[in-house]
């Protein structure tokens, strides 16, 4: 059975809403998601919760557990530290191959992206970091990426990506209370894949990638538990 346009349609508008509630902090890591409370708040059914829900959990925005429902993503610092040793390591060896074999359209491709989030960093200073910074800033790190010729490798990186969205966005308000110049990084990292500079462009990635993890683990995650409680 098909589901109709009218809960489609509105369970789509419902996902981008809750994502970008979570995203702004407005609904807090490991807070309950409720579908009564939501249903109101929202005004609308259990329907289009359940899918907009369903479809968070498949990003591990939200996750579901066994007789306690939907709830936000805790941030973990266990899992904060695994993923990010998987995306140094997974996403170094990407970047190699792809400045290795990479074409003229990759390097073309390095560069509209790069920018691209040129212009949207002139942005930061009147809107802050909004959704069209994020796209554009994941669009770069996906073009450095690009030129690997390995897809399976390109599709590991990128749901290692996904799954630091929630830690990469709550690290944002604090990127300007520290020394770091994230546009500097970027350029760097769009000059090495043009030079063609393996080992100085693996480790400037891996350098930029660990960077939001040391200041999280710093700023807001006690180790070895959860930032929120239950």
């Amino acid at each position: 059975m098909q589901r109709s346009t009218t809960t489609g349609t509105r369970a789509d508008e419902l996902y981008e809403l809750l994502r970008s509630e979570i995203f702004l902090g407005r609904l807090e890591p490991g807070k309950r998601l409720k579908f009564p409370e939501l249903s109101e708040a929202y005004g609308t059914s259990v329907g289009p919760v359940r899918e907009a829900l369903t479809k968070l959990t498949a990003e591990r925005l939200v996750t579901l557990q066994p007789h306690l429902g939907y709830a936000v993503a805790s941030l973990s610092a266990g899992e904060l530290t695994e993923l990010t040793t998987a995306r140094v390591d997974i996403e170094g060896l990407a970047f190699g191959h792809a400045i290795q074999e990479g074409g003229d359209g990759w390097e073309s491709e390095v560069v509209a992206a790069h920018h691209l989030l040129n212009l949207r960093d002139r942005d930061i200073a009147a809107k802050g970091r909004g959704d069209d910074w994020y796209l554009a800033h994941e669009a770069f790190h996906a073009a450095l990426l690009a030129g690997c010729g390995n897809h399976r490798l390109i599709e590991i990186a990128r749901g290692l990506r996904a799954e630091t969205e929630l830690y990469r966005r709550w690290a944002a308000p604090l990127l300007a209370e520290n020394d770091r110049d994230p546009v500097a990084e970027h350029k760097a990292l769009a000059d090495a894949a043009l030079d063609r500079d393996l080992d100085r462009g693996v480790r400037l990635l891996r350098e930029h990638i660990a960077f939001t993890t040391q200041m999280l683990l710093s700023e807001l995650l006690p180790l070895d538990a959860d930032l929120t409680e239950h």
